[in-house]
């Protein structure tokens, strides 16, 4: 299984013998999954609100977590608890000093599993499946009658809960024959978390007019010199053609900006309008006109 170790965080093994409930799990679980840099001598400092605790378990007042974070201060998951004045001399967020798990009582557990919007009973069995699930493959295969004894719950409770969990994604059930022939029911793997796909917004598409220049200022100043040089009757549908259906600049005091413009790129845009565009009557002098209203005016050869 491939797994982001920066998505990873440890948990105790003796969790699940201490006399905790499942809000005190889920509260503990939040406050360990919380990233830190300051670490010191064993000691990982944490500092958080807790109305962010309370968001995270999805709990509704801050009493319940504060119970909670007493209990396991007094059972030492929690070494230390404080709280400085800030500039105004009012009391700021808490900062909580949690023990480094060292050695091999620990089990790993998923980041992301917190915004799956979970119950604190259901919360509770996920951390249990992570604990009893093997570090490569993450598949366990404990009985009903092994989770209801380390959990102190009901069977039909255990089996409610991992189909819950079946069915939110955090767990994967699998069928294995036994040897008569039948299907055991308790075969699972904790399925890998995987990290949220990055939606890239789209850029604007780019003016049609402004294609192969690199100023657009240029191709409107030279527009706007063809038409009136040549044509000034039809300025404004020419306008509307092109700042309406071709999505041109909308900046139009790029006009007044001196820019200079050299041959080259005068003739390209000329090119553009002429042909691309099929404006091509624009640019026709008086003398061209004439020539071809006496061509068209002339009757066809016998």
């Amino acid at each position: 299984m491939t797994r982001r170790h920066n998505d990873l965080f440890k948990m105790p093994n003796d969790i699940f013998d201490a006399p905790l409930n499942a809000t005190e799990l889920m509260v503990l679980a939040a406050v360990y999954s919380l990233r830190t840099r300051s670490i010191h001598k064993g000691v990982k400092y944490v500092r958080v609100n807790q109305k962010t605790i309370a968001a995270l378990c999805g709990l509704k007042s801050t009493k319940t977590v504060s119970k909670a974070i007493d209990k396991l201060r007094r059972l030492e998951y929690i070494k230390r608890i404080d709280r400085y004045y800030d500039d105004y001399k009012k009391l700021g967020t808490y900062v909580y000093a949690i023990p480094v798990i060292k050695g091999r009582a620990f089990f790993f557990v998923n980041r992301r599993f917190l915004r799956f919007g979970l119950t604190s009973a259901q919360i509770r069995m996920y951390l249990y499946c992570c604990k009893c699930a093997d570090s490569r493959s993450k598949r366990f295969w404990n009985s009903y009658n092994d989770i209801c004894s380390a959990l102190h719950l009901k069977r039909s409770a255990v089996v409610q809960t991992l189909k819950e969990l079946v069915s939110v994604g955090l767990i994967k059930k699998y069928r294995v024959r036994k040897k008569d022939g039948s299907y055991s029911d308790n075969h699972y793997k904790v399925v890998a978390l995987k990290p949220p796909r990055i939606r890239r917004r789209k850029g604007k598409r780019r003016s049609r007019f402004a294609l192969g220049f690199s100023h657009s200022s240029i191709c409107v100043k030279l527009f706007y010199s063809y038409i009136l040089k040549h044509n000034r009757k039809n300025v404004n549908t020419l306008r509307i053609y092109f700042f309406d259906l071709r999505g041109s600049p909308k900046i139009y005091r790029s006009l007044l900006v001196p820019t200079f413009v050299t041959n080259r790129e005068r003739k390209s845009l000329k090119l553009y309008l002429e042909y691309r565009c099929n404006l091509g009557r624009i640019f026709l002098t008086k003398r061209k006109q004439l020539r071809l209203a006496r061509i068209r005016a002339k009757p066809p050869p016998s």
